[in-house]
């Protein structure tokens, strides 16, 4: 019975997580039309604002159950946000969507080695199996794709998965005692007030906003900052960090599936073997046995 019940838990962690996905892999389109007059700093302030905004409502509205957190890792959840946020911004200014989400899937790799070294997840035969076949599906939908046109901007896409996988692993600590709404608002407050810091130091941050790039700033951080997040975090409390990565792993196919309608992108046989390996690999962690998360 306890075997039944702990599957079950797992597959509403993996569903819960491609809902998350669908929502937010639309973000990296709709933050690239928002940068047309937004740079980085300001872009990355405006979405932690609107997503703190957005789940403070959330949390009074459905949950009810607003509390203060005040274990100390919050801080470092929020500044880990903040950096990603920033980081993503500057490397979606300078590189294509597609591009840098392909470039992020390194993200897999440090969330599995963060989970092993801070929360003790083991990994079984058939994870390592799954972590392969994503990686090489991540290789075949990225080839011919990646366009080396900006070193910093491909330093930064593969810095700030680092910041998001830090971020994920100090939420998946916080939310066995906490309510994941309430995680996810001082994450997005604590990023905001950082960045709005940050933001009063540079020169320039509050010049030229245009109503149409705020506009898609905020529903990339409706889509990405609070509805996908909070499923994500959701999730959290059903599998481990680890797998909750692995089905992850998918974005790349979804982008690009969203760019294809704002972007020419040729589907090519490179990119149907991709997706093959990445949903097989997502299909391994949904149906193979489910370890305590």
């Amino acid at each position: 019975m306890r075997s039944g019940s702990t599957k079950k838990a797992q597959l509403l962690g993996v569903e819960l997580n491609l809902i998350s996905l669908l929502f937010s892999s639309i973000s990296p389109v709709l933050n690239k039309f928002s940068l047309v007059s937004l740079n980085p700093i300001l872009g990355a302030l405006l979405t932690s604002v609107f997503a703190a905004i957005l789940n403070l409502i959330l949390v009074y509205v459905m949950y009810h159950d607003f509390s203060i957190i005040k274990n100390k890792w919050v801080i470092f959840l929020g500044l880990s946000n903040a950096v990603g946020v920033i980081l993503q911004y500057v490397a979606l200014s300078l590189l294509s969507p597609v591009t840098v989400t392909l470039i992020a899937r390194i993200y897999l790799v440090y969330v599995f080695v963060l989970s092993y070294i801070f929360l003790k997840e083991k990994l079984t035969k058939l994870d390592y199996l799954a972590i392969i076949l994503c990686i090489g599906g991540s290789i075949f939908v990225s080839q011919g794709r990646v366009q080396i046109d900006s070193i910093w901007g491909i330093l930064c896409a593969f810095i700030y998965p680092l910041m998001y996988a830090v971020n994920n692993i100090i939420a998946k600590y916080l939310v066995k005692d906490n309510n994941p709404g309430n995680v996810l608002f001082y994450n997005h407050l604590v990023s905001a007030a950082m960045l709005l810091v940050y933001a009063l130091f540079v020169p320039g941050t509050f010049a030229g906003i245009q109503a149409r790039a705020v506009t898609f700033n905020f529903f990339g951080a409706f889509f990405n900052g609070f509805l996908s997040l909070l499923l994500f975090y959701t999730s959290l409390k059903y599998i481990t960090a680890g797998k909750a990565n692995i089905v992850r792993a998918l974005g790349p196919i979804i982008v690009i599936i969203y760019s294809y309608f704002f972007f020419p992108i040729q589907i090519t046989t490179n990119i149907i073997i991709g997706a093959l390996l990445l949903i097989t690999s997502t299909a391994i962690v949904t149906f193979t046995k489910a370890d305590k998360a």
